[in-house]
């Protein structure tokens, strides 16, 4: 069959630089992954990316992160959400596909990996370290606030709203588990000298001011007004009492609290002096359990946000277990920005 010169089809060009019959082969490409880190500064967009060092190095820039041991499972639960795997033809290899939270548009320069740990997700496991803390079982509801609290470096927000919202998160966090270490740690104190009770009695007072839930508050309140009548302080007790019936507790805890607040009004005196001053506002020292008031010198735990005395600066948060006392740092980041 004669075909027309127009219709013939062009001989391949199979050459490079015009050299017949030598073939080049295409340049490799740039796997996604590699772009992540590329256009990112969040530790979570690194681990997706399998560049594990960038991570570690964001954490200790960002948030004072020193020990990586408690990182460990937290990394790899993320980095086994980078990528699918879609199975071949039998005896072909098995093709991986990276998922991107911009593949409508992404390409090079702001392809980004979607994130499968969400904002949502750590309040649910909030909601359940609630449940935790009013059972009674802080020694579980410790790992369960910890938790959450490594986990928000490693979210990855769109908003100013969400970044807000996992500020407050993180400071949940570090309320509760001051408040919960110092209360297993009171718990285990002697009680065999009137030092070790009014040592105890201190610990339940600070307790009782950190920022918690209402019905946990009325916990550690009831637990305070008990221990400092039975240690004779009526006047301190009597203050517990009425911040107890603040909060509109049960009618029968509400009942008992004020037969006991009827008790100390008649004598409102205080029988032992303590370290606690319930006028002068303060923060608790998250490795001493005692009070910095307002205007004292003291150094912060960059990721957990505790506050510690100037001595312990240097050390491993008591909160968080990651992050070095007083180090300065670039601050939490987890809202996307292309670079």
């Amino acid at each position: 069959l004669d075909l027309p010169a127009d219709l013939e089809p062009a001989p391949a060009d199979v050459g490079g630089e015009g050299e017949d019959g030598y073939f080049v082969a295409p340049t490799r490409g740039v796997p996604p992954f590699q772009h992540w880190t590329n256009n990112s500064v969040l530790p979570v967009d690194h681990i997706l990316g399998g560049n594990i060092e960038s991570a570690f190095r964001l954490l200790h820039d960002q948030v004072g992160v020193v020990n990586f041991e408690a990182y460990k499972d937290h990394f790899m639960t993320s980095y086994s959400r980078s990528r699918t795997i879609v199975v071949g033809m039998p005896t072909a290899p098995s093709m991986y596909c990276y998922p991107q939270s911009n593949w409508k548009d992404a390409n090079p320069k702001n392809g980004l990996p979607a994130v499968g740990l969400k904002l949502n997700d750590l309040v649910s496991r909030l909601q359940s370290a609630y449940q935790l803390t009013t059972s009674g079982k802080f020694g579980d509801a410790i790992e369960k606030f910890r938790s959450i609290l490594l986990s928000i470096p490693l979210l990855a927000v769109d908003t100013k709203q969400e970044e807000v919202e996992a500020q407050q998160l993180r400071e949940i966090c570090c309320s509760y588990l001051v408040g919960l270490t110092m209360e297993t740690a009171r718990k285990e104190m002697p009680k065999a000298t009137l030092d070790d009770q009014k040592r105890i009695c201190e610990m339940a007072a600070y307790f009782t001011h950190c920022n918690l839930q209402p019905i946990h508050q009325i916990l550690t309140l009831r637990t305070a007004l008990n221990l400092f009548f039975k240690l004779k302080n009526f006047k301190t007790a009597g203050s517990f009492a009425r911040r107890l019936l603040e909060l509109g507790p049960k009618p029968e805890v509400a009942q008992q609290t004020r037969k006991i607040l009827q008790a100390c009004d008649k004598n409102p005196t205080d029988e032992h002096q303590l370290q606690y001053d319930e006028h002068n506002p303060f923060d608790i020292c998250a490795a001493s359990f005692t009070p910095i008031y307002k205007g004292a010198e003291c150094e912060l735990a960059p990721l957990s946000g505790a506050k510690y005395l100037p001595k312990f600066k240097g050390e491993v948060c008591r909160v968080d277990l990651v992050s070095q006392i007083g180090k300065s740092t670039a601050g939490l980041k987890i809202r996307r920005k292309v670079r």
